[in-house]
């Protein structure tokens, strides 16, 4: 290269040095830049994953008192109920301590029953004065139709009705339905009705008694009977109760 050539290189770069190190510190500085954020992207650790654990606990389950389990499951009881080895069960719900002469013994597992001040003790009967009367001559008629068991039966709930108007002041018996909620039944010479009714005042009871007849089965020679609660009046025409006679 010439002296001229040379003098016109010189020339130039000292006409552009200012440019060229503008052009070069811009290149330096983008250089460490990229540098720097390379080394951070590098250095700077990946998230690691949030991990979640999820533990369930379960409900306590309340443990059952050892009444209600060794108690069982009451259904809808019925005041006046009872089967037919063991005598009726009065209102009172305690447990009967005696039963009547000559009554084979209660079998089977223990009910409750009433205590002896649930029941009243008939020390008089009134059906044959009743039948006696001459204003009951229709009534008379009527149980002559029927014979067996539907006489027996008959007697018996008047009876019923007798001892309750004698025993209980205020009460007007009208009618006594032996089968209102269990059948009534006989033992020998005696019938028991476990859960009958007795409609008074146009009101229906629970009531259970015990008959009990001579060899013949035509004079009653030992009654007592136990009065529970009203009826639930929305029970009537289930139970086949008629509110008037």
């Amino acid at each position: 290269m010439g002296t001229a050539e040379r003098t016109f290189v010189n020339n130039l770069v000292a006409d552009r040095f200012s440019w060229i190190c503008a052009i070069w510190l811009h290149l330096l500085f983008f250089a460490l830049l990229s540098s720097q954020a390379g080394r951070e992207r590098t250095a700077l650790p990946a998230p690691e994953p949030i991990s979640v654990e999820i533990i369930v606990q379960p409900f306590p389950v309340p443990e059952e008192p050892p009444q209600a389990r060794e108690r069982p499951e009451a259904g809808n009881a019925e005041a006046l109920s009872a089967a037919p080895d063991q005598g009726p069960a009065g209102p009172t719900g305690a447990r009967e301590r005696e039963t009547m002469p000559g009554e084979p013994p209660a079998t089977g597992a223990p009910r409750e029953e009433p205590s002896e001040s649930g029941w009243v003790v008939a020390s008089g009967f009134y059906a044959g004065d009743v039948l006696s009367d001459p204003r009951s001559a229709q009534a008379r008629q009527a149980l002559t139709s029927v014979t067996g068991d539907d006489r027996i039966d008959q007697l018996c709930a008047l009876e019923a009705m007798e001892q309750v108007r004698h025993s209980r002041p205020g009460f007007r018996p009208t009618r006594v339905m032996p089968h209102a909620r269990r059948n009534s039944f006989r033992k020998d010479n005696l019938l028991l009705a476990p859960a009958g009714a007795l409609r008074s005042n146009r009101i229906w009871y629970e009531i259970a008694y015990r008959c009990r007849l001579d060899a013949g089965g035509t004079a009653i020679i030992g009654f007592e009977y136990a009065l529970g609660p009203p009826i639930v009046r929305t029970l009537w025409d289930e139970l086949g109760l008629a509110p008037i006679h």
